[in-house]
């Protein structure tokens, strides 16, 4: 296959939410058929204690089948078959957001047409780091159930020490997902090492935020970070359907 073809392919699984280890594992059993863990870590450079978190996720997807042999053999599914599964999973995941998207904002939109009030004023924005890094603190102890669900890209959110502090104090007794990007591996396991996180890790990260009874949605734009904060039930709803659909994909990186 071509070098540009393939990098061309490469891209468009990237959008149906594959890992970069992923595509290389699949493209490779493509190229070779079937192949045990360790010749396809071999083959593929992605280290052997890494080789089945990747198979896993593959056969999850279904886009990878196995032998009843010893060792076990991996072969690629069908090409044809693959994208028939990933295209159910894309149209289900869509559905779940349009049933959701439709159902909230449609009611908010026929109360307008009625003349009825529609109360926003649990949606507000915050400029700046420090107000950024207050209002999250402030999230963390007033807004939370038994749950925490963290995306972020920042490093120096990340290296805050009263983001820090906080993030292991509810560890203790909170179930905590965290969400970051893969450059930021080494970061957030020198900050966190021994805390009680679930930390997955991706190439990538858009904007970050904070999930719990609230939401606070996260960007930066050059030297500037925003913030939008919402205790709204479809903001809150939409952030954690989006929020797992990033996990699911992510690397694992640290178990509670």
């Amino acid at each position: 296959m071509e070098i540009d073809a393939l990098e061309k392919l490469k891209d468009k699984m990237k959008i149906l939410g594959f890992t970069d280890s992923e595509i290389k594992a699949y493209l490779t059993l493509v190229s070779y058929g079937g192949l045990s863990a360790l010749e396809l870590s071999e083959r593929t450079g992605i280290p052997i204690t890494k080789i089945y978190s990747v198979l896993k996720k593959l056969r999850e997807k279904r886009w990878v089948i196995t032998s009843n042999t010893r060792p076990t053999i991996f072969y690629p599914s069908p090409p044809i078959e693959a994208w028939s599964y990933a295209k159910k999973r894309l149209l289900s995941e869509i559905d779940i957001i349009e049933d959701l998207f439709v159902k909230d904002l449609q009611s908010i939109y026929n109360a307008t047409r009625s003349g009825a009030e529609v109360v926003l004023s649990t949606l507000y924005m915050v400029y700046g780091y420090e107000s950024i890094v207050n209002s999250i603190i402030d999230l963390l102890e007033k807004r939370c159930g038994r749950y925490v669900m963290i995306a972020l890209p920042f490093r120096e959110i990340i290296e805050d020490g009263r983001f820090v502090e906080k993030i292991k104090w509810l560890s203790a007794s909170y179930e905590i997902k965290f969400l970051t990007s893969k450059d930021l591996k080494d970061t957030i396991l020198d900050q966190f090492k021994g805390s009680n996180l679930k930390i997955r890790i991706r190439d990538k990260l858009f904007g970050g935020g904070i999930i719990c009874n609230e939401v606070m949605f996260i960007v930066k734009n050059k030297n500037l970070y925003v913030g939008l904060r919402s205790d709204m039930e479809f903001f809150v709803n939409l952030a954690r359907i989006y929020f797992e659909y990033l996990w699911k994909d992510g690397e694992i990186l640290m178990l509670a």
